[in-house]
């Protein structure tokens, strides 16, 4: 496999982490788990896998998560959600509500890093947490502030089902798969104006800064902001015009 083709420069330390592992499961002949991946890292950890011959399975906790951790195998071993170590808690603010962006600040602020945490799906005033398990109880111990709300943390007996990102299926045409031609269609913007977004810090890809050099690939996450998120979901082929033809998930943030 040409390495170029599908990995990019700044990925290439991560692909280089995922070879240790699998390297690991063959010489041990045992499962190797791995911490919280973004969609993308999940992408290329299952290339990786099919590359050196094994099998991977994933779960994050609950049906349709976005982070999730994986378990590399020598073969299936038919993995249970026990096996991948995930806990969940349950925050409730004692008083206002709580968001996205303050229940991972103040996660983070417990100095975890953020390959310890999964998931966080918020409901007014209460969240769920998905996080390793080894670092389960420590939250559990000493999260009491999330933003300016003093919250509860409770481990849940069951998880409830819970929303999930409801991306709508988009197809769309561009010149190139770089990632201002992307933004443009996706977005419905000029090329200069989706170029200026972009320059100006507006848009990540998977979660870090992105350049309009950027090429996307399958499993990319955009983040537009005051747009939202565009998934790449599928390569649909060229049109007869020889323009990429994409499919991509669209999730208009509430901005």
């Amino acid at each position: 496999m040409n390495q170029a083709a599908w990995v990019r420069e700044r990925e290439r330390p991560f692909v280089r982490n995922a070879e240790d592992w699998c390297n690991q499961v063959h010489q041990q002949q045992n499962w190797y788990l791995t911490d919280f991946l973004t969609p993308r890292e999940q992408y290329l950890t299952t290339s990786v896998a099919v590359k050196n011959g094994l099998v991977n399975e994933s779960f994050g906790g609950y049906t349709g998560c976005e982070r999730q951790r994986m378990l590399l195998m020598p073969d299936n071993w038919y993995p249970t959600a026990e096996d991948f170590a995930v806990d969940c808690l349950q925050l409730t603010a004692i008083a206002g509500e709580i968001a996205h962006k303050d229940v991972l600040g103040s996660v983070l602020g417990l100095g975890l890093h953020r390959k310890m945490v999964g998931d966080i799906v918020v409901d007014d005033a209460t969240a769920y947490l998905f996080v390793t398990h080894t670092m389960g109880q420590y939250i559990y111990d000493h999260l009491h502030q999330v933003g300016r709300a003093t919250v509860s943390v409770a481990r849940p007996s069951q998880i409830p089902a819970l929303p999930l990102p409801n991306y709508q299926p988009v197809d769309i045409s561009v010149p190139s798969l770089r990632l201002d031609a992307v933004v443009a269609r996706a977005c419905q913007l000029s090329r200069g104006k989706s170029q200026e977004t972009v320059e100006r810090g507006a848009v990540t890809l998977n979660f870090t800064e992105a350049s309009n050099g950027d090429e996307v690939q399958i499993g990319d996450i955009l983040s537009v902001r005051g747009f939202g998120r565009i998934k790449i979901l599928e390569a649909l082929g060229t049109s007869r015009r020889d323009k990429l033809r994409l499919r991509i998930g669209v999730l208009r943030s509430n901005m």
